[in-house]
């Protein structure tokens, strides 16, 4: 399966949870960006999508919502899992994503990095953590797991020793095919 059959594919099972999904998203459409500004765009991303306000509440709402919240329980223990024994990170909870990012773009931001470099891995955490109130970092590869980790690792320290950092309580580290079994199975599990 191609990345972009990927994001189709979790697009079409993410569709029976969420009401809105999209598949390359630009957070600043419509809005008045200058022509040399970058803008990235978010391989996937659920709303509500905040272009003209703020969805805070929302949000919040979506992290308690009984079938939101099972399918990110699940997100969070897969992430528990892969930190595990990979330095000192931190294990995630779900109270982690109440009193964060409340002016996020989406409710959810999904970045898939494959044959990208340690830069781009940077640039994906940032956006996703920057866009989402819960940004799942998707590796495609084994190599990329453990850059993302390190990666995550990293900035907590520097926030440790009190250097310039960025807060990346809201990220969720999975492989491909964590995220790809989890939204299946949910899926599978709230059809029957």
């Amino acid at each position: 399966m191609t990345v972009k059959e990927y994001q189709n594919y979790c697009k079409k099972k993410l569709d029976t949870i969420y009401q809105e999904v999209e598949v390359e998203w630009n957070p600043f459409r419509g809005c008045r960006v200058n022509s040399k500004q970058y803008c990235p765009r978010l391989d996937m991303a659920i709303g509500p999508f905040a272009i003209n306000g703020q969805f805070s509440e929302d949000y919040t709402e979506l992290l308690n919502e009984p079938r939101s919240k099972v399918f990110i329980e699940s997100l969070i223990r897969a992430n528990n899992q892969n930190i595990t024994g990979v330095g000192d990170g931190d294990q995630s909870k779900i109270s982690d994503f109440y009193s964060f990012n409340h002016n996020a773009r989406c409710f959810m931001c999904v970045e898939i990095e494959n044959k990208v470099s340690r830069k781009h891995i940077v640039g994906g955490l940032v956006n996703a953590s920057a866009l989402g109130r819960v940004a799942v970092l998707i590796a495609w590869t084994p190599d990329k797991l453990k850059a993302f980790i390190k990666l995550k690792n990293y900035l907590k320290y520097l926030s440790s020793v009190e250097k310039n950092s960025f807060k990346t309580n809201n990220i969720l580290i999975l492989n491909k095919d964590q995220f790809k079994n989890l939204v299946d199975s949910f899926v599978r599990r709230r059809t029957i």
